[in-house]
């Protein structure tokens, strides 16, 4: 089945899976809001081209509901583990994650820049 995917650098994706992360923050938007059923894929590597790839673990679906202008208030009043060590500066957004469902079993795809489509098999999302 196709998916729609964002790739995020580890550790990004285990701190939105433990609730410590609640919103991505991006020099873009995306195609349209809110984008629901996103598939997020943990990488290792930053992607600095349109076409550079990298291995990744797709780990949980999201929706992205809203969003704003990243200021330099947000950056003071996340700490610098939820910025990941980014230095705050003008022109970013705050995507506001809700609705995440972990996968019952991360699966191994590519990670790309932007919203791109993964084609998975057997992805099941983990019940309580």
């Amino acid at each position: 089945m196709k998916y729609q995917a964002l790739s995020i650098l580890q550790p990004a994706v285990e701190l939105i899976l433990n609730g410590e992360k609640k919103q991505e923050i991006r020099s873009w938007l995306p195609p349209t809001l809110p984008s629901k059923n996103i598939l997020l894929v943990q990488n290792l590597n930053y992607l600095t081209f349109d076409d550079d790839e990298d291995e990744g673990l797709a780990m949980a679906f999201v929706d992205f509901t809203d969003f704003s202008p990243w200021t330099e208030e947000d950056y003071y009043l996340q700490g610098v583990k939820n910025t990941l060590g980014r230095v705050w500066k003008p022109g970013y957004f705050t995507w506001k994650i809700e609705n995440i469902r972990r996968l019952a079993k991360p699966i191994v795809c590519k990670a790309r820049k932007g919203i791109y489509e993964v084609d998975l098999n057997e992805v099941s999302v983990y019940m309580d």
